[in-house]
């Protein structure tokens, strides 16, 4: 990543972050699937939690927005310093794109492995990747200089 806009501790952030997201939807179709009828405290404070699966989702999912605009607005200086030197825009755009989609690719394998370790249904962590997919296109288009 050495033409990359991200730094260790940038790439760090967005591969816990995206893993959090990930992880948490596992946990709730994993906890939505245990089978715990001898306890019915456990499963009406599961219950609980579980009903409010697509809330904690969205709600993860938005800080990931975050990242992403706090991450562009910290670096068009950035930016308009690389434009100057003689890369392109579109290079530029280029390598953001690349890079945010190899850190989000790192955080669901991880989260893959564990989905087929708990034999858990993959589906859902499909979807959010499809709508991180669709965030990074989205944030790719506010690169842009100062």
């Amino acid at each position: 990543m050495k033409c990359s806009l991200f730094r260790f501790i940038d790439v760090f952030e967005a591969f816990a972050i995206y893993l959090i997201c990930f992880a948490s939807n596992l946990t709730f179709i994993y906890v939505q699937t245990l089978n715990l009828e001898g306890s019915f405290i456990l499963t009406s404070f599961l219950k609980g939690i579980t009903d409010y699966q697509v809330i904690i989702n969205v709600f993860l999912t938005f800080i990931i927005i975050v990242f992403h605009y706090q991450f562009l607005n910290r670096r068009k200086t950035e930016i308009s310093c690389r434009i100057l030197v003689g890369d392109t825009m579109v290079n530029i755009v280029i390598r953001y794109i690349l890079n945010s989609l190899a850190i989000m690719v790192c955080s669901f394998l991880l989260s893959l492995s564990l989905n087929l370790y708990l034999e858990v249904d993959i589906t859902s962590n499909l979807y959010l990747v499809l709508i991180f997919i669709v965030y990074i296109l989205i944030s790719a288009g506010q690169v842009k200089k100062e």
